[in-house]
């Protein structure tokens, strides 16, 4: 590697590149090469890496919009994350998989949580500033958002910088169309009715002392003259903290790149729309042998419980008995449940002391050792209904075999 020690340049001269790098005090010198710009674009061999250059052409046209839908928030920021939007947005596109290479749709209303929780922020993010939880309601139908922030005391739960005297929430609220393949013109573009009369909304609290924080605060926006024509879009909401310093009279003067931002919600048009963090469950089959000898088939349900808080999730494998429960006791194979401190990606989950019957999940913390938290996912059974009236069954057949060990 070649470096430029007396003169101070950057850029291109002759056959030769001058630029910076991260990382490195001096300027880096290195010589053109790559194919020709005429042969990647006619070449064969070039085939397959020009539809991967279609694909990110078409995630690099989103992301404007996407851009351009915080654009009120977007002077909070304290780095170019331009790069970082695109690379969320090829995520999305790998999830299409029906489309061909280089013409995959990128559908983020499908998936809005792959960009739901984007910092805007490097050095210091929003996180680190507001330590406290924000409530919101984002409706797609009425185009509205409400934001409800609660009180904030200073070196409690609002941690701001401490070079600014005042500081105000904004909130910004934006539509991000999908982006589809148009053979016609051998691009991706947006739907027809997404034109530029579409702009994101935002409002703002009023300054508030740094040093005392703010009581709590609800503010609402709403789009209006802007009714997208199919469910091909997604609606961004972006909170932000900006700073001020405050000049003659009531006149506040705003910090430029000094605040934080977040898009603390996306609501999309999924198909899995409401399931959160439930997880649907793997269903296998087993047999119960009846005391005539005949066969009936029992579903095998495996739940999955998503833990929101860190912990790893519980896997229970029992049988539940998907037919008429009859006076015939049943000889149930089961598979062996995982021992506790197992090795592999699951724990089991303990018997409490209150006889809590194994093969419902839990959310298990390894301190506490067991507990239900907030945010696991419930079981779910893809059977036809099973519902309440199922567990007495299970009860049932579940003390038959404990009665046996014990006989």
């Amino acid at each position: 590697m070649a470096f430029l020690e007396e003169l101070n340049i950057t850029g291109s001269l002759g056959n030769l590149s001058f630029y910076k790098m991260r990382g490195v005090d001096k300027i880096v010198v290195r010589r053109k090469g790559g194919a020709p710009k005429e042969y990647v674009k006619s070449s064969p061999t070039f085939k397959v890496p020009r539809l991967y250059m279609s694909e990110f052409g078409g995630c690099s046209k989103m992301g404007k919009e996407v851009r351009l839908m915080m654009h009120p928030v977007r002077v909070l920021s304290d780095y170019n994350f331009s790069g970082f939007i695109n690379k969320a947005l090829k995520i999305v596109q790998k999830q299409d998989g029906t489309g061909e290479l280089g013409q995959r749709s990128i559908m983020l209303s499908k998936h809005p949580h792959l960009l739901a929780g984007f910092q805007l922020n490097k050095n210091t993010t929003f996180d680190s500033v507001l330590r406290t939880p924000i409530t919101y309601t984002l409706d797609r139908k009425t185009l509205s958002a409400r934001v409800n922030m609660p009180a904030l005391l200073r070196d409690i739960n609002f941690h701001p910088n401490n070079g600014h005297a005042r500081f105000c929430i904004d909130v910004s609220l934006g539509i991000v169309p999908d982006f589809t393949f148009d053979p016609g013109e051998r691009a991706f573009k947006p739907s027809a009715w997404y034109t530029t009369m579409f702009a994101p909304e935002s409002v703002s609290s009023p300054w508030f002392p740094a040093l005392k924080g703010s009581p709590a605060t609800s503010l609402e926006i709403k789009l209006t003259d802007q009714v997208p024509a199919d469910e091909s879009y997604s609606l961004m909401l972006t909170v932000g903290v900006r700073y001020g310093s405050p000049m003659e009279g009531d006149i506040v003067k705003d910090v430029k790149r000094a605040g934080v931002a977040k898009v603390i919600a996306v609501a999309g048009h999924s198909e899995n729309e409401g399931l959160g963090d439930k997880q649907p469950a793997m269903v296998s089959t087993v047999e119960k042998v009846r005391s005539d000898g005949e066969k009936e088939p029992i579903v095998s349900v495996q739940s999955v419980a998503a833990c929101t808080f860190g912990w790893r999730s519980t896997k229970a494998n029992q049988p539940v008995e998907s037919v008429g429960y009859t006076e015939d006791r049943a000889n149930v194979e089961t598979s062996p449940l995982p021992e506790n401190g197992a090795t592999d990606d699951t724990y089991a989950p303990r018997q409490s002391e209150t006889g809590t019957v194994p093969g419902i999940s839990t959310c298990l913390g390894p301190e506490s050792g067991s507990g239900h938290f907030p945010g696991a996912a419930n079981d779910m059974v893809t059977q036809a209904s099973l519902e309440a009236n199922t567990i007495p069954p299970f009860q049932e057949a579940h003390n038959a075999r404990k009665d046996g060990a014990d006989g």
